[in-house]
């Protein structure tokens, strides 16, 4: 029989006898959305997503399940059709349950693929882990040390018992790879000739040297001190991060060309204008390494030092003697680790004074604990209101607080009591009450800065107002945990790498993502599915012992335990989040989207050796039965086929068999 000539959007396409409309589209490289269509199996038309318009007829069809036909004039995008695909899209999303993206890595700063890397641990698939964990942070022996875990906070598992211990099993990958000799280390591709400038060797700076070269550009950093690090180096505490740490995570960057240079000042050493003669991009990731005041009469007296000042000299190996007692001002990670630090240096009393009450600490709470075992004290509802020396030591004097009504943080604002001022004495005081940025105009002639100091940048692609002049972490968000600068350096990085190929800076786009709530709010079963299974203590030495000296305090998880943990991991993230057609529909004609929280009452998942279902999440598209019905053994299926058939990930292969 002879061809079918039709239109579809003004293409003259030629279809055989029995070809559909989407068949002949595709043949024509014409794509038409789908969700229930499998090119092997029988079509029903059952999603109408591939819904189209035969013009001069006013008729709206399923491509899938209609017949092409001679002279046929097919219109497949327009804003009716968009909008009925939308509708439909809105039914369909309405009544499907499941979390695309884990709770946990939504809340990572960084996006990290904690379910996966999880699952490579549990596997024994270390190297694998720690492939997957690099894609966004390239620095995970530090991280899974010092990060406050966000992540941990929005854990599932809550939902059952505890939260899973994400940063230790980061750390345990990390430690892993750091005992190779074969290191994992990315492809480079081939050498682009492009050149980037890096200020600041802190998380922001290297993370964005990690991704430049990675994308195969040539990267210099530049750091104003003697050693890579930053704040991160100079500001955290040797029994929390060990130097070798810092040394071995940023070996991997030297083995991918980076070229450091060490003591040169921006503004004395370099300036924005020479770098940008010899670089064709800059980055700037300059930490918070200015102390905040506190703002009282006395604080500069000779027994008052700064947290920044006092942790940068022990690091530095300066002999410190901060006497036998040590009062601590400030309720941060800074305070806590100038207090656990004085203890090792002698101290036999070691008080923190904070204005709020413990729960309001901004501190890491494990880090708190640390320090209460370790024989810290906490003076909390007080501040001081002005510091005297007696010659000998100093005399505090503090005031009692109460909670008022909440500030701009939603926390209560701490208020003095009247007449309940009282004085503490202390050989040293330690003020860590904040810190700040210190990059003056004078060093970054040229580029804009906000009234807080902080480079102004644009929000979208982090570039300065200088073209070809990028900023990240803390110089531009202010003093911040790590792991968003290590977030920010990566995002500079992928703008900076679009800058250096004249590619026009596109948005990161942000994926459609379904959701089963708050992360203990998914429905009963989600939950009930899972025994309860205590979380494994991350192995630390013993108060007694850590305290003698600057002996890393947490050891680390050993194998058994990691694979432990690993496997009281709830697996969030979808099987099919890569492949998934609702996902990729939604992210089309419903960009803006939030799915709506809903009963579920009949709610299950289950599960056989061969096969996971997760009612929830099916469409009902009929792709499973049909691929049944066309099986040569419906009783003995390819449960491999089944699986990657299924357009939603409501069949996958249980997690053992992947």
């Amino acid at each position: 029989m002879n061809d079918l000539s039709l239109t579809i959007n003004g293409k003259t396409v030629s279809a055989s006898p029995g070809m559909s409309i989407l068949q002949a589209a595709l043949s024509a490289g014409i794509a038409i959305p789908t969700l229930c269509f499998d090119k092997t199996l029988e079509s029903t038309g059952s999603c109408w997503m591939c819904i189209v318009e035969l013009k001069g007829k006013n008729r709206f069809v399923p491509a899938c399940s209609t017949a092409a036909s001679e002279g046929m004039v097919v219109e497949t995008e327009n804003p009716e059709l968009h909008d009925m695909r939308r509708q439909s899209l809105e039914r369909i999303i309405d009544l499907h349950c499941g979390d695309c993206m884990g709770p946990c890595e939504l809340s990572c700063p960084a996006g990290c693929n904690i379910p996966d890397f999880i699952s490579e641990i549990r596997r024994h698939e270390n190297g694998e882990a720690i492939r997957i964990i690099k894609e966004t942070i390239p620095l995970p022996g530090i991280l899974g040390r010092v990060c406050p875990a966000p992540c941990e906070d929005e854990c599932r598992r809550h939902g059952v018992d505890e939260p899973v211990s994400i940063c230790a099993l980061k750390r345990y990958a990390a430690d892993r790879d750091m005992e190779r000799a074969d290191r994992y280390v990315p492809e480079i591709p081939e050498k682009t000739g492009r050149t980037a400038a890096v200020i600041g060797a802190g998380p922001a700076g290297l993370s964005a040297a990690y991704y430049l070269l990675a994308l195969g550009h040539d990267v210099t950093i530049f750091d104003a001190n003697e050693a890579p690090g930053g704040m991160m180096r100079y500001g955290i505490p040797r029994f929390r991060l060990p130097e070798n740490v810092i040394e071995k995570e940023i070996e991997p960057l030297r083995q991918m060309g980076a070229r450091l240079r060490m003591n040169a000042v921006l503004g004395r050493d370099i300036t924005i204008a020479s770098l940008r003669e010899d670089f064709d991009a800059i980055f700037i990731g300059i930490g918070a390494s200015k102390a905040s005041l506190m703002g009282i009469p006395g604080e500069d007296g000779p027994f008052v030092a700064s947290g920044i000042a006092f942790l940068r000299d022990v690091a530095c190996g300066k002999t410190v003697h901060p006497g036998k007692s040590v009062l601590v001002v400030g309720g941060g990670n800074t305070a806590i680790d100038a207090a656990r630090t004085a203890l090792r240096l002698g101290a036999e009393k070691v008080t923190i004074l904070y204005r709020r009450t413990r729960s309001e600490m901004p501190a890491n709470q494990a880090e708190i604990e640390e320090a209460l075992a370790e024989g810290v004290r906490l003076h909390l509802l007080a501040a001081p209101v002005s510091i005297a020396s007696t010659g000998r030591a100093a005399a505090i004097t503090a005031v009692a607080m109460q909670p008022g009504e909440p500030d701009e943080s939603g926390r209560r604002r701490p208020e003095p009591i009247a007449g309940s001022e009282f004085t503490l004495h202390a050989d040293t005081v330690i003020s860590a009450t904040g810190q700040q940025v210190h990059c003056p105009a004078e060093a970054v002639p040229g580029i804009a800065l906000n009234p807080n100091g902080t480079l102004s940048v644009n929000a979208e692609t982090l570039e300065c107002s200088a073209t070809g002049v990028f900023a990240g972490g803390d110089c531009v968000t202010g003093a911040d945990i790590a792991i968003r600068a290590v977030a920010q350096g990566k995002r500079a990085a992928y703008f900076i790498d679009r800058f250096l190929k004249d590619l026009p800076a596109e948005e990161h786009t942000t994926p459609f993502n379904s959701s089963y709530g708050p992360r203990d709010k998914a429905p009963a079963a989600f939950y009930e599915r899972t025994p309860s299974a205590p979380r494994v203590p991350v192995p630390e030495l013993e108060p007694e012992i850590r305290t003698g000296g600057f002996m890393e305090a947490v050891t680390g998880f050993g194998s058994a335990d990691a694979i432990t943990e690993a496997e009281r991991c709830l697996q969030c993230r979808c099987k099919a989040i890569e492949t998934c057609r609702l996902r990729d529909l939604a992210a089309k004609y419903l960009p803006d989207y939030t799915c709506r929280q809903q009963e579920h009452p009949e709610f299950s998942i289950s599960a056989t050796p061969d096969i996971l279902l997760e009612r929830e999440k099916c469409v009902d598209c009929g792709i499973c039965v049909r691929t049944l019905e066309a099986c040569a053994s419906p009783e003995h299926p390819d449960y491999h086929k089944l699986a990657a058939s299924c357009p939603t990930g409501a069949l996958s292969e249980p997690l053992v068999n992947r």
